[in-house]
């Protein structure tokens, strides 16, 4: 069995978008190595985007553009922390 290396109860930053139905949650986890960033639909077994990154600022920064450009396409952001 495969575990996971960050834990999805407590990521550094949550933002929830919503367009219509749809429900994307975009977070920034971070463990002892690094940094992840991740996509997720609230309620599905597996990430949609997950990316790693050693470095907190890029990891920053990959956040603010995937949740800029959602925001851009007509997803409103109505959580986060």
């Amino acid at each position: 069995m495969k575990t996971k290396r960050f834990n999805p109860s407590h990521p550094l930053l949550n933002w929830v978008l919503r367009r219509g139905r749809d429900v994307l949650a975009f977070q920034v986890y971070q463990d002892r190595t690094g940094y992840e960033v991740a996509v997720s639909a609230p309620g599905r077994p597996t990430q949609l985007y997950s990316r790693l990154c050693a470095e907190g600022r890029n990891a920053l920064q990959l956040h603010a553009a995937l949740v800029a450009d959602f925001r851009d396409d007509g997803w409103t952001s109505i959580a986060y922390r």
